[in-house]
């Protein structure tokens, strides 16, 4: 197996970056491998001086292909229960969101299992975790802003009403006087 690692590692460092016909010329054209099919593609023809095709000897030995640097096979792990027993090396799928690799990356760091796609798993973790703790803080001040606003609304329309009602007051006091004063006018005249 270590034998047919190095192997691969040495034909690996050997096998060109295979580019698309034109890919360098035109901004438009992406750099991926693509087969050229046209009639007179010197590429295709696989004439001396143009750019390489990929072919079979490029390719790694069968009974290492897909393995890491050591030889272990990836396991895809999308949630904690999936890494009982695991012993080998993992990788955290792209669609697990940022608590749920947290714990997995928690779980891996209690079985000593290696995690492939991250570098520093400490750092990792501790970046995520504060940026939870800001989004947090930021929801709170957010709430708590609109509830000092919603009180302030109450006051103020509290402030209104008590206006309203001290005028109304003020309006019958004044309606009632009015009527005093007529009953008095008439309580004389007669």
């Amino acid at each position: 197996m270590k034998d047919l690692l190095k192997i691969r590692r040495i034909a690996k460092a050997k096998k060109p970056t295979f580019l698309k016909q034109d890919a360098h010329r035109l901004a438009k054209l992406s750099e991926q491998w693509r087969q050229p099919k046209g009639q007179h593609s010197k590429i295709r023809k696989k004439l001396r001086s143009y750019r390489r095709q990929p072919s079979m000897g490029f390719s790694s030995p069968a009974a290492v292909r897909g393995l890491t640097r050591e030889g272990f096979k990836l396991i895809v792990i999308n949630t904690v229960s999936e890494l009982e027993g695991v012993k080998t090396p993992i990788v955290i799928g792209s669609n697990v969101g940022k608590r749920k690799r947290v714990e997995i990356i928690n779980k891996c760091k209690e079985n000593k299992i290696e995690v492939s796609n991250i570098k520093d798993a400490n750092a990792y973790v501790k970046n995520i975790e504060d940026a939870m703790k800001e989004k947090k803080e930021s929801i709170k001040k957010r709430l708590d802003k609109r509830a000092k606003k919603e009180e302030e609304k109450k006051k103020e329309k509290e402030a209104k009403d008590s206006k309203d009602k001290k005028k109304e007051v003020n309006v019958d006091e004044e309606k009632k006087k009015l009527e005093e004063s007529k009953k008095k006018i008439l309580e004389k005249k007669d």
